[in-house]
């Protein structure tokens, strides 16, 4: 009898990392400021989001310039020397209901700092005003004016529901002839149906959410469509042929299942994974980089990571592997 051939399965790579010496008393503080800020603006949820947001400090010497095309809003931040033809697509978080490229500035700055990259945040639709598929169109509909704007290659970023529907555009290729090198999430909201393990653990532990809070949100977003439709869950419509995707978690949130799971199919499929997962860190926690340290190495290493993806990098590294496995396909032996 032959014996049933299964091809190797791909995993992912997957590092567990501890908080920095000092961050557990910062993240403690951190609880206890976004708890005024939530009391503060108790009447108003966007306003109390936005607040906690623009706690992240800008970064030095990067220029802030708002766009207002035509069917596009958000705003850029620019490093001085900026690397041509190179850009980063961000798309914020905020539960589809809340957020704004504006109040991501801060973040979106030391991004741009880390990777001397002009980084474009994109404004989109929120519900309950426009429920779904606006959010997604509109991130697509940006990303085509994005790549117009002098972009040979780019990487894209996303938090929380924004990684959602970076990882949703990822899925669908441009005709454009820029290339997506890179996909960098945050805490990705990937599954709108909540259904991984660690959100329904009673062993998880979450500090910023309740499952009926995320199921409220997601229930107002849809608005009776589909949970697994692709577009509002990427986690049910990965596709081959994904460019190297970098996913960072914490080890306590009720969405770390929509990374893991997202994490091992993309994999299974030929797709170059990095899973990183922080003990004890909350969600987005790479949002606080002006407080914790282990925000602002969580941001770094994900600026390494974009570094490495870009083309002329990756076609070094190939031909640096390809001299090491032939070193003397070129050479001829003189006697």
């Amino acid at each position: 009898m032959r014996g049933h051939y299964s091809p190797h399965r791909r995993k992912p790579d997957t590092q567990h990392w501890s908080m920095q010496p000092g961050d557990g008393e910062r993240q403690k503080w951190l609880f206890r400021r976004n708890t005024l800020l939530n009391e503060l603006y108790r009447d108003d949820r966007r306003a109390a989001y936005a607040a906690m947001a623009a706690q992240t400090p800008l970064a030095d010497e990067i220029t802030i310039e708002p766009v207002a095309a035509d069917t596009v809003r958000g705003w850029w931040a620019r490093p001085p020397h900026a690397a041509p033809g190179k850009g980063i697509f961000f798309v914020h978080g905020g539960g589809f209901h809340l957020g704004d490229a504006k109040s991501y500035l801060g973040f979106v700055s030391q991004i741009a700092a880390l990777t001397q990259c002009a980084v474009f945040s994109v404004d989109y639709a929120r519900a309950p005003e426009r429920r779904f598929p606006a959010a997604i169109d509109d991130v697509r509909k940006a990303q085509g004016w994005f790549v117009s704007q002098d972009i040979n290659e780019y990487s894209a970023i996303g938090d929380s529901a924004g990684g959602g529907l970076v990882l949703a555009m990822a899925a669908h290729p441009t005709e454009s002839a820029a290339r997506l090198s890179s996909v960098v999430v945050f805490s990705p909201w990937t599954d709108l149906s909540n259904s991984g393990q660690s959100f329904r653990d009673p062993d998880t532990h979450d500090p910023i959410f309740t499952p009926a809070v995320l199921d409220g949100l997601a229930a107002s977003y849809l608005d009776g469509r589909n949970a697994r439709d692709p577009d509002a869950s990427p986690l049910f419509g990965i596709p081959k042929g994904l460019p190297p995707v970098y996913i960072q978690v914490g080890s306590e949130e009720l969405l770390r299942d929509d990374s893991t799971r997202y994490a091992e199919l993309a994999a299974a499929k030929g797709t170059d994974v990095r899973l990183d997962i922080y003990d004890g860190l909350h969600h987005v926690f790479q949002r606080d980089i002006g407080v914790l340290d282990t925000a602002r190495v969580a941001v770094e290493r994900a600026s390494a990571f974009i570094a490495s993806s870009w083309s002329e990098t990756r076609n070094v590294g190939r031909t640096v592997r390809k001299q090491r496995s032939t070193p003397c396909a070129h050479t001829k032996t003189q006697y």
